[in-house]
């Protein structure tokens, strides 16, 4: 039967126009539309909508669904919610429930209309002149009888039975008035009390703007400062938002939400003509309420005060998001300047202050990097190796691989800007030269070493070419073979230059695919060893392929390769090689393209330039030579 509503529902309504009221609409065929995706913000519309299947397809995000889902997503409502919207709007007569869920709706509805009387007796205390001094406190905090009203404020007497006493009189049971969580039974016996006594209340409403509990708070010093409704067969906490019902319609429109600490926050937001802002409700964010937040926009704001205990609400939010994040989908944090709260900051600096804050939210990535980096001792090796660790570690939560892979490329780039801070400034003089002391194997007075082609200082230019890699690799080849061998012996340096190996041009075919398996270890393998490295290429089957071009003497000659050496040092040495690398093959394509050249018109400036290419390859490599790179190993 469910079914057959819902096929009736589906063939009386046209998705596009369900789609149409929501977001700009184009059509693109007979039964195809193009719009854009009211769940991720974009300038060109990639959300195709088909009328004929009764689907639509975000190729964006990836959303997906039909007119339920729809509707349900960009209202924030329940199935049934949606189902009855969409029955009444097409005129289709849904079946009557059966006995125990038309019972349970009825139970629903009479807490509903319990929490509606008691929010209109509080509203109606306000009034009085016992609520003379809960007057005088929305006065001071500077809120209109507009915002008020629009938020249903009211005033929860001092008595100890006034609410019990006056919903009592209009028919509701003491045993409703406990389970809607107006007052409550001690469990000693004593009789049962108002839940909410001399304070301000607050109604909290669900999407659809039905009172399903309150918050209130009091006075003067007493605490708690705030006071929730317990939880009920209506409210949840960590189900709900405050402010939902109001805010929905102007984050839509606006492509924005803000998420305050609390009710003073979002309802001075409001009033500051800021409507889209809603608060959780003591907890920290969960789960279901991001997910709820993203159907109103993609990258919800939170606002959260300076302070500690702010702060770590931020923190907790940050951390429960991270596996939910998707392409399109994130957060960003807002910290107030001087620690206020935006009920503070609009109070003293105005509207056009709290605007100008919002705009300067920074991105998850950002508040990540700040929270673990404020958290971190960078003073030894060690601890500069345990925060990274940590970060990969952090990273690792992200549940989506692609948004997890850009957030890896994110934080390597920064913890490589970090470390480059970091270094002793006769390290950064040492690169500007284009030198690497320290024991690491470059030096312009050391002997040569090795079996490089050794050839007469008077040698012609053409006798020098030709010696270049008889019998053995080229320069380039042998510098490629020490940089992809090296962090074997130095894994840890891999997450600091994996960018640049990635991007490294390789020839040979057996170190390309050591590089591969190398550039798919990083963060994925976190505490690396050269150990472990080697177990990963056997377990890929690249043992004998390492096996085969690894040559011990070779590599023990070379500063970056020696275990003994520190990963700073190190890191300085691999990227002085890899510098000599990308000019080496820069040098051999400039010198292949003048072959070429030579070959297709045959110059005396041909020559020369061929020549010239040649002894600028041989002095490279002769640099190289005397540095411990020798090249003179065989494959």
């Amino acid at each position: 039967m469910a079914d057959d509503v819902t096929a009736e529902i589906k063939s009386r309504l046209l998705l596009s126009t369900v789609v149409g009221r929501r977001t700009k609409i184009t059509r693109k065929g007979r039964a195809d539309f193009m719009a854009l995706c009211p769940f991720h913000g974009e300038k060109t519309p990639s959300f195709h909508v088909m009328d004929d299947k009764g689907t639509y397809y975000c190729f964006g995000c990836g959303e997906k669904g039909d007119i339920f889902s729809f509707v349900q997503k960009t209202e924030n409502l329940g199935f049934r919610e949606a189902l009855e919207r969409l029955a009444a709007e097409a005129g289709v007569a849904l079946p009557a429930p059966n006995p125990e869920a038309k019972q349970q709706a009825e139970k629903r509805q009479t807490l509903q209309d319990a929490l509606e009387a008691a929010c209109t007796w509080y509203e109606a205390q306000l009034q009085t002149g016992a609520g003379g001094a809960a007057r005088d406190y929305f006065a001071r905090r500077g809120l209109s009888r507009e915002t008020i009203a629009r938020f249903r404020l009211g005033y929860a007497p001092a008595g100890h039975t006034a609410l019990m006493d006056a919903l009592v009189a209009r028919g509701f049971p003491p045993a409703l008035l406990i389970e809607a969580g107006l007052i409550r039974k001690p469990d000693d016996g004593r009789s049962p009390y108002d839940y909410f006594r001399d304070r301000v209340t607050f109604p909290i409403r669900d999407a659809r703007g039905r009172v399903i509990a309150f918050g209130a708070r009091t006075m003067g010093d007493g605490e708690p400062k705030y006071l929730n409704s317990p939880e009920t067969p209506l409210f949840h906490k960590g189900d709900t938002l405050f402010n939902l019902n109001l805010a929905r319609e102007a984050a839509l429109k606006a492509g924005r939400v803000v998420v305050c600490e609390g009710y003073m926050d979002v309802i001075a937001l409001d009033q500051a003509g800021i409507a889209e802002a809603v608060a959780p409700l003591g907890t920290a964010l969960t789960e279901g309420q991001i997910e709820g937040l993203w159907r109103l926009a993609p990258e919800p704001v939170l606002c959260f005060d300076g302070d500690k205990a702010g702060q770590r609400a931020a923190s907790r939010a940050l951390d429960r998001a991270l596996p939910l994040l998707k392409p399109g989908h994130s957060l960003r944090f807002l910290t107030l300047p001087d620690n206020l709260d935006p009920d503070e900051l609009i109070r003293r600096d105005g509207a056009p202050a709290m605007r100008a804050a919002l705009d300067k939210a920074i991105p998850l990535v950002d508040f990540l990097w700040l929270r673990e980096r404020a958290a971190a001792d960078l003073a030894t090796p060690e601890r500069r190796a345990a925060f990274e660790s940590r970060i990969g570690q952090v990273l690792r939560e992200i549940g989506d691989t692609r948004v997890q892979a850009y957030y890896k490329d994110e934080v390597r780039g920064r913890l490589r800007s970090l470390m480059d801070e970091m270094r002793p400034r006769r390290q950064q003089q040492q690169r500007e030269r284009g030198g690497f002391g320290g024991g690491a194997g470059f030096g312009a007075g050391r002997r040569p070493q090795g079996r490089f082609p050794q050839v007469p200082l008077g040698a012609s230019p053409a006798l020098r070419a030709s010696a270049l890699g008889q019998g053995q690799d080229s320069g380039a080849d042998a510098t490629a073979r020490l940089l992809v061998l090296s962090l074997v012996r130095h894994p840890r340096l891999l997450p600091r230059v994996d960018d640049e190996l990635a991007r490294m041009e390789i020839d040979s075919p057996a170190l390309d695919r050591l590089r591969s398996a190398l550039l798919s270890m990083s963060f994925d393998m976190p505490d690396l060893d050269s150990d472990k490295v080697k177990g990963h290429l056997a377990d890929v089957g690249l043992a004998e392929t390492f096996a085969h071009l690894e040559d011990d003497r070779f590599l023990g000659l070379h500063g970056i390769a020696r275990n003994e050496m520190t990963i700073d040092l190190v890191e300085e040495g691999w990227r002085h090689v890899l510098a000599v690398h990308r000019r080496q093959t820069g040098l051999r394509a400039e010198l292949s393209e003048a072959q070429a050249s030579y070959e297709a018109s045959p110059t005396e400036a041909g020559i020369r330039r061929i020549q010239a290419i040649k002894e600028e390859l041989i002095r490279i490599e002769s640099q190289v030579q005397a540095a411990g790179v020798d090249g003179g190993f065989s494959a």
